[in-house]
This record gives C-alpha cells, sequence and structure tokens, in this order.
C-alpha cells in the first residue's frame, strides 16, 4: 500500500508531507500541553498514536487535514481548557509547522488520570528518554 500523503500546491510548485510527518507534528503540539498524559495501556504520547483506534486519526483532503484525537486528561485540569488547549497547540503546529490548512480537531477525552498516576507516567517517560538517547 502506497503511503498516505497530502499534497499541497504552491505557486514555486508542489509540496508533499507524508502522514507520519503530520503525526510526529500533532504529538509534538499535544505533549507541549500541560495535564494531558497518555492513555493508560500506553508507554508515551506517541504510543497512544500507535495503531488505528490508538489515539489519533488525520483524515487528509484536498490541502487540508481533520484531525481526531483520544487523550487522557490529569485530574485537577480543567477538562474543557485542557481539550481546548490540545487544539489550538494542533491547529498552530500543522499550520506553522507543514504549511497545511486544518480543518477540525476533535478532541475525545476518554480519561482522567489520578496525580499520583500521572507523576508515575511522566518518571517512566523520562526513563525510557533517558535509555534511549
Amino acid at each position: 500500500m502506497a503511503e498516505q500523503k497530502l499534497i499541497l500546491e504552491r505557486p514555486l510548485g508542489r509540496v508533499s508531507v507524508n502522514l507520519p510527518v503530520l503525526e510526529a507534528i500533532v504529538a509534538q503540539a499535544v505533549d507541549k500541553v500541560e495535564g494531558v498524559r497518555p492513555l493508560r495501556g500506553g508507554g508515551g504520547l506517541m504510543n497512544i498514536f500507535s495503531g488505528p483506534e490508538e489515539g489519533l486519526q488525520i483524515v487528509l483532503g484536498d490541502e487540508r487535514v481533520d484531525v481526531e484525537l483520544k487523550i487522557a486528561v490529569v485530574l485537577g485540569y480543567p477538562v474543557h481548557e485542557v481539550a481546548q488547549g490540545v487544539q489550538r497547540a494542533v491547529r498552530e503546529d500543522l499550520e506553522g509547522l507543514a504549511g497545511v490548512n486544518v480543518g477540525r480537531v476533535d478532541v475525545f477525552v476518554k480519561q482522567v488520570i489520578p496525580p499520583q498516576e500521572a507523576l508515575v507516567l511522566e518518571e517512566e517517560a523520562e526513563e525510557g528518554g533517558e535509555e534511549s538517547g
């Protein structure tokens, strides 16, 4: 199967952006929002996006993308504000870093994680990063 990509026609020529590039930009954007954590069972933000139903779906259109995200929020953070922060960050990063038009950014909060558990997940993610880098 051919790799999915978004083709952007620009004045100087065509720009092709592969789906994994867009996924990485979304993961980075989500990571910047305070109060968001991986869904339970995941091992880092990219892991919540690892499968077809795991947390991220990007629908490629004609020079635009729609994004659907499933996230977990740390208990104590205003869920609606965290979700709106994710929407803003995803839109800004996709538009600014990939030059794509963003249609919808739909965010589904699937879990609320107690702060103590969020701390453990954060420490595990940091330890994993130290081992590989």
